[in-house]
């Protein structure tokens, strides 16, 4: 086992401009070893940090957007009548769930899924409350922005939820996918949100419903004073953030992967481990598939948890979250294989490449 510090392998997301680690054998070839090992941890490393660096600018974008909440929300006077006789015309009621008409109404019907349409919601029934109402005036106000950080990052959803139990979301959700018999307040995603700090918090992974595949969720608490306002939400869909930078760490036998800190698998560079990955999940209905050994599941708390039927990368996994450490690439040498695993920042994920000792340094 050898370590790097991180400061010595790690120069941020330019280091994801380096040479492939198919240079690096090169280097080695060329009797250069020491100097390609060194350019190895710094590959695996800029790798992580590219992601990490998407990740923080997804957290940036998310709290930008709920301080404008913020500010419109203070700037709002709460002594002009909301435009309710507009807003109630245009309500549908499902259940406890009130979406409200958001498209011109030149069209004969509403938008298609993910449409580039903003979704108002209300879950407390038909009846619009003053404070809901005025919501929706701010929510109208924000459209334009929304619209534009999503097209600036387009992972998937960008919405607010209210502490009176409103939603906007952008784009477009029509009102079947809206309907929730519970209240958005309880949710995992509002609940990531880290109230203490007032900063941005994130869920662990989690399973889209509606086939995105694996997704993350940064969730930022918006304060007028102390006054709770609500929550600013963005989801990443995960296969759009990581194949570009993954894809770039793989060959010559290599793969790679990432887990949680608890092994929950996130994304994996082998056909056959994703397409476990999707199977089990899919069948389970969310994120259960573990990479760890019989007595590692013991430690994992979550409910439904299933290990992977990849014995190896179930042993492989155990000794990495058994040795890692934040701030540093770990390098392991194990039957056979370098293993090299660097943290990702913001969410603690780590980074797993896997490379035949044959095409290692």
């Amino acid at each position: 086992m050898t370590r790097i510090p991180a400061l010595f392998v790690r120069f941020g997301v330019a280091a994801f401009l380096l040479p492939t680690l198919s240079h690096a054998v090169s280097m080695s070839d060329q009797g250069c070893a020491e100097a390609s090992s060194v350019l190895e941890y710094t590959i695996v490393g800029g790798a992580a940090d590219r992601i990490g660096a998407i990740l923080g600018a997804v957290a940036d974008s998310t709290r930008a957007l709920g301080n404008t909440y913020g500010r419109l929300a203070a700037a709002q006077d709460r002594r002009t009548p909301p435009d309710s006789e507009r807003w109630l015309a245009l309500r549908t009621t499902q259940g406890n769930t009130t979406g409200l008409r958001t498209w011109p109404s030149d069209r004969k019907s509403p938008p298609a899924f993910q449409a580039p349409y903003p979704s108002f919601y209300s879950y407390e029934g038909a009846t619009l409350s003053g404070a809901v109402l005025r919501q929706l005036d701010l929510f109208e106000r924000l459209v334009p922005t929304f619209r534009s950080a999503y097209e600036s990052f387009p992972f998937s959803w960008v919405y607010v939820t209210t502490a009176d139990e409103a939603m906007m979301i952008y784009p477009y959700v029509p009102i079947a996918e809206a309907v929730n018999d519970g209240t958005p307040t309880d949710t995992t995603y509002y609940k990531a949100a880290d109230f203490a700090k007032r900063a941005v918090g994130w869920t662990a992974p989690y399973l889209d419903l509606v086939g995105a595949g694996m997704m993350v969720t940064a969730s930022y608490p918006i304060y007028e004073g102390d006054r709770l306002l609500g929550v600013m939400s963005r989801d990443i869909t995960l296969k759009q953030l990581t194949s570009a930078v993954l894809s770039r760490l793989t060959g010559d036998g290599s793969s790679a992967l990432i887990v949680d800190r608890d092994g929950l698998a996130v994304d994996a560079t082998e056909p056959k481990l994703a397409d476990e990955m999707a199977r089990v999940n899919a069948k389970a209905g969310a994120a259960v598939l573990y990479y760890r050994t019989v007595q590692g599941m013991k430690k994992v708390g979550a409910k439904g948890a299933v290990a992977s039927e990849a014995a190896s990368i179930d042993a492989l996994v155990e000794q990495v979250l058994a040795k890692a450490s934040d701030g540093d690439t770990l390098r392991l040498d194990l039957d056979g294989q370098r293993v090299l695993a660097a943290p990702i920042t913001h969410t603690g994920w780590l980074l797993v490449l896997i490379r035949p000792k044959s095409s290692s340094p």
